[in-house]
């Protein structure tokens, strides 16, 4: 009878226990070997293939100890499993041209995966819409089901006392939510008065000054525990997101944004697949919107800028000559001494007559001598002074007189259009390398003889000319382009010093900001040379009017004018307005 009434107790013990510990949040041993047998249940028809019949075994093991995480993480992957199945089916009969059965597939996929992206979008690909949309760079993929609490709603004025299992518990009963307490639970004093908040905003802020946060065991119950890392990853519902991300062009690329996730989010479980370019996501679903708002506004398309830039130049030239060219040289030359040169022995005959009588007689000058007269200065028209042996001559060379005017004009426009991706520099060159002779490489050989031969090795430094654009361009969500701006024309000049040419080099460098299809004028030049020479006698050369008669004059006015626009198009844009709203926020 005693061991009767031991055994009795015993049982009521343990019954008692078990019901404590549930009410704490803390699973019975029952409900552990359940959870355990569901769980071994769900392998054993994982590996039979009956993947439908290992996720309800996993969901069963997952609501007996809602705590464990490796089930619910089983779970999800057998659901996934099931939905790759469908998909894998899709994509073999859409390989083999069978559209109409690959999107039943597709469709039975979605079925068990309603928030799939990725299937909607292979569904998309083998039935294509009838209107076209842009394609989200980021998809979803799958998600988990979580449980959502669900308070009262509407906002109160609370005034609630006493320690912090006391405030939660008051605090449910207003919103009408079953709050349950871990078993390492720490309570303290606590005071918590605010006025017109709802259920989450309270206890956001009530978890924040008691070091607490809760986690939803059903739709009207939810689990209170002190706030460490342990705590966290027991009891905190953790969702699992796979991301598809579209345009990256190197797996690098995509080791950068689960590097923006880990670090910044404090994500520990990301995983990347770059041979799919699928990266999967496993934490609390706070942090799992965030990621999903924050890879949304990382990988949105970046704009492209149609930039069109036009070089207009204007070139004239005016060039006036007037004026006689008047002689600033003469021969002088002592006329009996030229004779004697020409005529030799028979030139005092011809010296006494031009003495006497200022003439000479050509008929007493021997032919033979006559062909000493070429290049002789008596041959050209001179004026001579003196007599006698002093009789000096000068020649006067013929005074040319200039009476023109040139007059010239030229346009030229220089149009280039590039197309950049936001943030990127674009350059667009054309034009022609020139060879300029920066030195000179001397040899000098010598042979066996003891003969020596110089050789010179020039040394070519090639220069660009023509016109160099680099640009970058920046699009604000205003619709404004800012454009970080370089333009060089370069040219050979009229010039050159020790036969290397002088080079001319027109540059802008800068940054501007305008509104797209507005055109700007980013440089301007503006070049008025006038050059004015005179050339003639010194003294009466500089009198007034007769300076415009007897010198030679040289007026040239050179005229240049210089205008480069620009004006950027946008011809992509990214899907949504990125200074139009907030994307995601943490407190």
């Amino acid at each position: 009878m005693k061991r009767l009434v031991y055994i009795l107790m015993v049982v009521l013990c343990l019954a008692a226990v078990s019901a404590a510990g549930k009410k704490d949040g803390v699973v019975s041993r029952k409900d552990h070997e359940a959870a355990e047998q569901e769980f071994k249940h769900a392998q054993e028809m994982q590996k039979a293939g009956q993947l439908d019949d290992a996720v309800a075994a996993a969901t069963r093991a997952t609501l007996y100890e809602p705590s464990n995480v490796g089930y619910a993480t089983f779970r999800e992957i057998l659901k996934q499993q099931v939905v790759n199945g469908f998909l894998d089916r899709g994509n073999t009969m859409a390989e083999a041209g069978d559209r109409e059965g690959a999107a039943a597939q597709f469709k039975l996929g979605l079925a068990e995966d309603p928030h799939n992206s990725y299937l909607q979008q292979r569904l998309r690909d083998v039935i294509p819409p009838v209107k076209s949309e842009h394609d989200r760079t980021v998809e979803l993929l799958a998600s988990v089901d979580d449980i959502n609490l669900t308070p009262q709603p509407g906002k109160r004025t609370l005034h609630l006392s006493g320690d912090t299992r006391s405030v939660y518990t008051q605090l449910g009963k207003i919103f009408g939510v079953t709050f349950q307490f871990d078993t390492n639970f720490t309570s303290r004093p606590a005071q918590f008065d605010i006025d017109n908040v709802d259920f989450f905003f309270a206890t956001q802020l009530l978890g924040k000054m008691t070091k607490t946060f809760w986690s939803p065991l059903t739709e009207q119950d939810a689990l209170v525990a002190n706030d460490n890392q342990e705590n966290r990853t027991a009891f905190e519902r953790m969702s699992m997101r796979t991301y598809y991300v579209g345009g990256i062009s190197s797996p690098a690329d995509l080791n950068d944004i689960a590097n923006i996730l880990r670090t910044i989010l404090d994500i520990r479980f990301v995983i990347v697949e770059p041979s799919k370019n699928v990266i999967s996501v496993r934490a609390p679903r706070e942090k799992v919107a965030i990621a999903s708002s924050l890879l949304d506004s990382l990988l949105d398309v970046r704009p492209e800028i149609m930039l069109e830039v036009n070089e207009y130049e204007i070139d004239s030239d005016n060039l006036r000559q007037y004026g006689l060219s008047l002689p600033t040289s003469f021969n002088v030359f002592n006329i009996p001494s030229e004779i004697r040169r020409v005529l030799g022995g028979d030139a005092q005959a011809v010296i006494d007559q031009l003495n006497q009588t200022g003439t000479i007689d050509p008929s007493k000058i021997s032919p033979s001598a006559l062909s000493n007269l070429a290049g002789s200065p008596l041959l050209l028209p001179f004026l001579f002074f003196g007599k006698g042996l002093s009789l000096t001559g000068f020649n006067i060379p013929s005074i040319p007189a200039q009476l023109s005017q040139t007059k010239s004009f030229a346009t030229n426009t220089e149009r280039a259009q590039l197309r950049a991706m936001d943030g990127e520099a674009a350059t667009f060159r054309v034009g022609s390398k020139f060879p300029v002779v920066s030195s000179n490489f001397n040899t000098v050989a010598f042979s066996a003889r003891g003969s020596t031969s110089a050789g010179s090795v020039p040394q070519f430094t090639f220069v660009d000319l023509g016109l160099t654009l680099k640009v970058t361009p920046h699009y604000h969500s205003d619709g404004d382009v800012k454009l970080d701006f370089e333009m060089e024309i370069q040219g050979l000049g009229a010039t050159s010093i020790n036969s290397i040419p002088e080079l001319t080099t027109r540059s802008f460098k800068g940054n501007i900001t305008t509104m797209e299809g507005e055109p700007s004028v980013v440089m301007g030049l503006l070049t008025d040379t006038e050059t004015k020479s005179t050339s003639g006698y010194p003294g009466i050369g500089q009198i007034p009017g007769l300076q415009a008669l007897i010198n030679t004059n040289n007026r040239e006015r050179a005229h240049t004018e210089i205008i480069v626009v620009v004006t950027p198009r946008v011809v992509r844009k990214p899907f949504h307005d990125k200074g139009s709203s907030v994307f995601w926020n943490v407190n």
